[in-house]
């Protein structure tokens, strides 16, 4: 059964992040961080996860700026520095989602006198769940450190329901015989991704991470699961501005298909969420038109010495629609 994750934006909301009531209710006997001249859990979690939030919404608001400057790809001269900046913004979030891994290992370590976790049912089953949601950020984050790779991005034209679009993917840039070109992750044939994609691959990487160490914390701590209204959720306004933004897919299976998103706002105001962008939360596709693709267009860094450079080409295009 696919995991169910209810976002409420409005202020004062309940946090989306189930661990976050647990951390604020485990008592200081209870763990040995301090101790080991470490942050506390719940301070631990809290400096994680606003390392990744500070990321995404820097990497959102430069998407949204790019994906607003041109229709066609013929407007997207001259945007190299946003260009740039965007590509940042991908590797810093990617790398601040896989030090989360370690975060969270941390936090459940410390929870115990020396190695007594090596031994523990729960723990054995946080690893466990931990190494499944953490597939593509660890592989997509390996790939650039260990291969010296770069993030590239490229574009696709559409027309759909009259209204002309860029969509915007990214991949891994690798060399083979002499070729610039996209270089296989995942599944050894998927070469490209949409930037959507990546934002809500580590948007819901973060909500399954704090699932499963919540059931760790009620397995070894007993702590108490009571709700609670933080003034301000960083995170989500990282969800905000991802919502913001139109979804699309470039033959990747979309972390919506793996579980359910519900994004609203309680207190009923919605304009946090207009973009004015087409696809996107409040500006949903049409779910009968047909898509008419155009130009595709990659981006590299030149070398000074490469001449052959090889466009990704995506197995398909799709218009995720939000339900």
């Amino acid at each position: 059964m696919k995991p169910v994750y209810e976002i409420d934006i409005a202020p004062g909301a309940h946090t989306c992040l189930r661990a976050v009531p647990l951390l604020l209710s485990i008592p200081e006997s209870k763990y040995h961080h301090t101790t080991r001249k470490l942050r506390p859990p719940l301070g631990i979690y809290n400096v994680s996860i606003s390392r990744i939030a500070s990321r995404l919404i820097a990497l959102c608001s430069r998407f949204e700026l790019y994906t607003k400057r041109a229709n066609i790809i013929a407007d997207l001269d001259g945007s190299e520095e946003l260009r740039a900046e965007l590509i940042d913004y991908l590797e810093l979030a990617i790398y601040a989602a896989a030090e989360h891994v370690d975060d969270i290992e941390s936090i459940a370590m410390g929870l115990f006198h020396d190695k007594q976790y090596e031994r523990n049912t729960a723990y054995k089953l946080l690893q466990k769940e931990l190494k499944r949601l953490k597939r593509f950020v660890s592989i997509t984050a390996n790939v650039i450190k260990h291969r010296q790779a770069r993030i590239r991005v490229f574009v696709i034209e559409m027309d759909h329901a009259g209204i002309k679009s860029c969509l915007h993917g990214y991949f891994i840039e690798g060399v083979e015989n002499g070729i610039v070109g996209p270089s296989p992750i995942l599944d050894g044939t998927q070469d490209c991704f949409s930037i959507p994609t990546f934002i809500w691959e580590i948007i819901h990487f973060v909500l399954g991470t704090s699932r499963a160490l919540h059931d760790f914390l009620i397995e070894t701590v007993a702590a108490s699961d009571k709700e609670i209204s933080p003034a301000s959720d960083l995170f989500s306004k990282a969800i905000v501005a991802a919502a913001r933004l139109p979804l699309y897919t470039f033959g990747e299976v979309h972390p919506f298909e793996r579980a359910t998103t519900i994004v609203t706002g309680s207190d009923g105001n919605v304009e946090p969420l207009k973009s004015g962008l087409y696809g996107s939360i409040v500006n949903r596709w049409d779910p009968v038109a047909t898509p008419i693709f155009g130009r595709i267009k990659g981006y590299w860094e030149g070398d000074g010495v490469t001449r052959t450079f090889q466009l990704p080409r995506p197995r398909s295009v799709g218009l995720t629609r939000w339900h």
